[in-house]
């Protein structure tokens, strides 16, 4: 599906209608976007591409979960306004930067990872999508302004998120996208699957844990939090730095 078939111009300040299940969000002045129709729904052959294993995993629940997180950042990457350049750091195999850039043929985006073989799956499967080796703990090398900084499903990962926050505030993007898992309820989710239940739910590599206070408290040392929302099990943020 076409962008312009889901997102129109506005002459002013525009609404980004969200789905019922949560409240509405409201771009910043002069974006020039509003989102008309809901973006379009995440088909199962996109999944199926992917090897990571929680996207090539075919349980219809999981899949619809993540199919409405998609959605949800979509609605906030709209609100995020106009953008040229977008950097997703922890891009991984390139499933929310290469659906973006499928939806938004007219941006640039960049995804950095530390790990070259997630980077080899990434310029497979999505060759418009720019992709750099390097830490998100050190991005001094990036040379390049970025519109848009995403992390996505990264904090968690990581043993000094706060020093993570300082360097995306650092490439002084108008806006970030951050999101978490939204603590207890993911772990609450795993173990309802019968998943890490020997963890009670925690996933081995995850060694921080965020509920909407933690994740604002870290986020607001370097940002203003524009929006906080989320759609279960995960927490999502639209920021900008301060």
């Amino acid at each position: 599906m076409s962008t312009s078939r889901w997102i129109s111009e506005a002459r002013d300040e525009s609404t980004v209608a969200s789905p019922d299940s949560a409240p509405s969000v409201k771009a910043p002045p002069r974006s020039g976007v509003r989102l008309v129709l809901p973006p379009p729904v995440v088909p199962d052959a996109y999944f199926d591409a992917f090897v990571t294993r929680k996207y090539k995993n075919s349980n219809p629940i999981q899949r619809a979960l993540i199919r409405r997180f998609v959605q949800q950042l979509c609605y906030l990457f709209v609100a995020a306004g106009p953008a040229k350049s977008v950097l997703e750091l922890g891009v991984g195999e390139g499933f929310i930067s290469g659906y973006l850039a499928e939806q938004f043929p007219e941006k640039h985006f960049t995804g950095l990872d530390a790990c070259p073989k997630q980077l080899d799956l990434l310029r497979a499967r999505f060759p418009r999508v720019r992709a750099k080796h390097g830490d998100i703990t050190d991005l001094s090398f990036l040379e390049d302004p970025y519109d848009v900084v995403m992390c996505i499903e990264v904090l968690e990962h990581i043993r000094d998120p706060e020093r993570a926050v300082n360097e995306m505030a650092d490439l002084g993007p108008r806006r970030a996208l951050i999101t978490v898992p939204h603590e207890p309820f993911f772990m609450l989710g795993n173990l309802m699957r019968g998943k890490n239940v020997r963890r009670l739910g925690n996933d081995i590599d995850h060694c921080n844990h965020f509920g909407p206070r933690s994740l604002r408290r870290l986020l607001e040392k370097r940002f203003e939090v524009l929006r906080l929302t989320q759609s279960f099990p995960w927490l999502l943020a639209l920021c900008k730095p301060r």
